[in-house]
């Protein structure tokens, strides 16, 4: 039995490994059409969710009269020639309040994420973590009551102030900064941390020159997603927002309400185009500084 068994291990050994069966043509051309046919069903999906209502209510800004046909039954720029100091006014505190709920959030997810860095997320950096990321459990409505009842009387009344419309959307926005923030804090940061204040540098001169270098495509992703979900918020908004303050989202719901939808197309239309020019702005590369 040995005998026979000892020939037989560098066969074994040296054995060619077993070849692959070739795919034949007609079989390739159908993967490649199964595949084809699964990107074309993702873009319609896309289209359909997305790319069409968008489309929709560009047509119903510049629509004479819609009602009961495919396209409108004739064009006009009456609903933008209708649009009064209101609406101007509250595109503009919207995106007032966009830009800066988008720098708080910003930074204070930043600060957030620099401190609990390193940190035991076991102890204390456990519960800073849960509570940067608790507004994302909440549903925005009970969040704008929560800060409504809590800043309503002396001595923090922010009740008639917009400022409070600027706090209730600030803790919905900051998980989301802090998260930007966070996952671009690499092990490889920290050891350039370390190694420039091992070489002397000040924390001050590590943060500038060493931290935020590095973290500028996460906080410029960190703004425009800010900036964003402001502009688009609106249960919390609708809770807690004094007299006399509307953004276009109010504006806009409350047209709804009436029936007026065209009117209201045309003000969602200027808000879509003046949000794509603040997030192209925010994401312009700044040129750097050559190298002398």
């Amino acid at each position: 039995m040995s005998t026979n068994a000892t020939p037989n291990a560098p066969r074994a050994a040296n054995a060619a490994p077993p070849a692959f069966t070739p795919v034949s043509p007609g079989r390739r051309r159908l993967r490649r059409l199964v595949g084809m046919a699964g990107v074309a069903l993702a873009a319609l999906i896309c289209f359909w969710l997305f790319v069409l209502p968008v489309v929709v209510v560009a047509l119903s800004s510049v629509a004479a009269h819609w009602s009961g046909t495919i396209l409108p039954t004739g064009f006009s720029l009456r609903w933008f020639e209708r649009l009064g100091e209101s609406d101007v006014d509250a595109l503009t505190t919207s995106i007032v309040v966009g830009f800066t709920v988008a720098g708080l959030g910003t930074l204070l997810g930043l600060w957030i994420a620099l401190a609990v860095e390193g940190r035991d997320r076991k102890g204390l950096g456990a519960l800073v973590d849960a509570v940067a990321m608790l507004p994302n459990g909440v549903p925005s409505v009970v969040l704008g009551l929560a800060v409504l009842i809590a800043y309503h009387k002396r001595p923090l009344d922010l009740s008639s102030s917009s400022a409070i419309v600027i706090l209730v959307q600030l803790a919905l926005v900051l998980p989301f900064c802090y998260r930007c923030a966070a996952a671009a804090l690499r092990p490889e940061l920290t050891v350039l941390r370390e190694a420039a204040a091992s070489l002397g540098a000040p924390p001050s001169m590590v943060l500038t020159r060493v931290v935020l270098p590095q973290l500028v495509p996460a906080l410029r992703a960190s703004l425009a997603l800010g900036f964003a979900l402001s502009l688009g918020e609106l249960g919390a908004t609708l809770t807690v927002y004094p007299p006399g303050f509307a953004t276009v989202p109010i504006v806009v719901v409350g047209q709804v309400e009436r029936g007026y939808y065209l009117p209201a197309s045309a003000l969602s239309l200027i808000m879509l185009v003046a949000s794509l020019a603040a997030l192209s702005l925010i994401a312009v590369k700044m040129p750097g500084r050559r190298k002398v």
